[in-house]
């Protein structure tokens, strides 16, 4: 018998002791007597047989303790399979334009004035979510509306798609679930009402780069009048709607202080269920130093707020696969080219294929190869294997088939414990949910 490669070892600041196993997601917590023998015993598992018989029967019964580590990564590679293999949702991402009537520096895509999503594509897809789930009856559908703003296109594209898409799930009783990327700016109370009359299970999230003066130094109209304050007006409005909204706040080293102030828009909203606060660092920001300071410094600012947010998060807002890599995930662009993710610009020789207008997607040679290559040779003997945040995408763009992140042993550590961490919490908030 062996020690699993998906242990960790923990001890927290206020001297509490666990034992984890990414895999299997379980943990013991221990005494600090324990705590202690198993760190002295890590590689003399059969002294810790002799010494405590009965906790090394619960290591054994609990997969802290296996036969072989290659039949250990083998089940793990298979259960990451079939969580992503293996859904009954549905989740599909519309792209209605990519057009857009904000310039933000950060954003990756192409912006394409003029592109609309037309009436044959809107029947495509259609066809295409009637067929799947006629042919799989998935409990769930999520639809996700992305872009450009979507809302630009609201009346023409994202309207239609809601009333037919509604009517089809009815047909075979799925659960219909819709959510919008949006700056905020078109989410007026027409729009809001035009939602409401297909489906009320809808969320938005809406991007904030700051306070008033830092989020209009980058969300701002081509006359470079800045948009904070509508944006607020209307996500404020959203969330007294009952509509559940997400303020994501895209911070760096220049904003991040300035979020306290944005909670303080809401201050009188912060306690409604559907209002929550998702920070995320723009990804072109170094997470330096002086980023580290400045996350510090907004925590003890905002510490005596009661608010939902993922702010105490390692991880983001869960603790799940990347969208992207779920099978039964595919992003359709207004002109019916197929993508896996709305992570990359949505140039054709990005696509996996093309829907038809049978409402089937037609797949290329991309989507193939992705699949093939979604583990590099170093994941087999990898201990964050099990909880890797790394998609596939990035996994296939590799140039030497190894892994594009370059991670020491003691990195991969901390990322387990801050996983941990993320799982205790998203565990104490489900149960005090209840």
């Amino acid at each position: 018998m062996i020690w699993s490669k998906y242990n960790e070892l923990i001890k927290k600041q206020d001297d509490s002791f666990f034992l984890f196993n990414s895999r299997t997601k379980k943990w013991l917590t221990l005494v600090r007597e324990l705590y202690v023998l198993l760190s002295d015993n890590y590689k003399n598992i059969d002294e810790i047989s002799t010494i405590h018989p009965e906790l090394f029967e619960s290591l054994v019964k609990n997969d802290f303790v296996v036969k072989d580590t290659n039949e250990e990564t083998s089940k793990c590679i298979a259960e990451l399979g079939t969580r992503l293999e293996f859904s009954n949702t549905l989740k599909l991402t519309i792209n209605p334009t990519l057009d857009c009537n904000l310039r933000c520096w950060y954003c990756y895509e192409g912006h394409l004035h003029g592109s609309v999503m037309q009436s044959q594509t809107i029947d495509n897809i259609c066809k295409y979510i009637t067929e799947q789930l006629e042919k799989h009856r998935y409990e769930r559908l999520q639809l996700a509306f992305f872009g450009g703003e979507p809302l630009l296109k609201f009346t023409k594209v994202v309207q239609p798609i809601l009333q037919n898409v509604h009517d089809i799930c009815i047909h075979y009783d799925t659960i219909f679930v819709v959510s919008f990327t949006t700056n905020g700016v078109c989410l007026t109370q027409k729009v809001r009402n035009g939602i409401k009359k297909s489906t009320t299970n809808v969320s938005f999230q809406i991007p904030f780069d700051g306070d008033f003066e830092m989020h209009n130094k980058v969300k701002k109209f081509y006359n470079e009048q800045g948009s904070y304050n509508i944006v607020t007006k209307n996500a404020r409005e959203a969330v007294l709607d009952g509509f559940r909204v997400i303020i994501r706040c895209n911070y760096t080293k220049e904003n991040i202080r300035s979020f306290q102030k944005v909670i303080a828009d809401f201050n009188d909203l912060v306690d409604r269920p559907n209002l929550r606060f998702s920070f995320h660092k723009v990804w072109q920001e170094t997470e330096d130093e002086e980023l580290k300071i400045g996350i510090k410094e907004l925590k003890a600012n905002i510490a005596g707020i009661k608010f939902q947010s993922n702010i105490n998060s390692y991880f983001g807002d869960s603790v799940n696969p990347c969208y992207g890599d779920y099978m039964n995930n595919y992003v359709f662009n207004y002109n019916g080219d197929v993508f896996k993710c709305t992570a990359r610009d949505f140039a054709p020789e990005h696509r996996i294929g093309k829907l038809t207008e049978t409402g089937v997607i037609d797949f290329n040679n991309l989507a193939l190869q992705r699949v093939k290559k979604s583990m590099t040779s170093e994941c087999y003997t990898c201990r964050r294997l099990p909880i890797c945040p790394i998609c596939s995408q990035l996994k296939y763009e590799s140039i030497d088939g190894k892994c594009p992140v370059h991670i020491t042993p003691n990195e991969i550590s901390m990322n387990i414990q801050d996983y941990f961490t993320d799982v205790l919490y998203q565990h104490h908030y489900e149960k005090i949910s209840k």
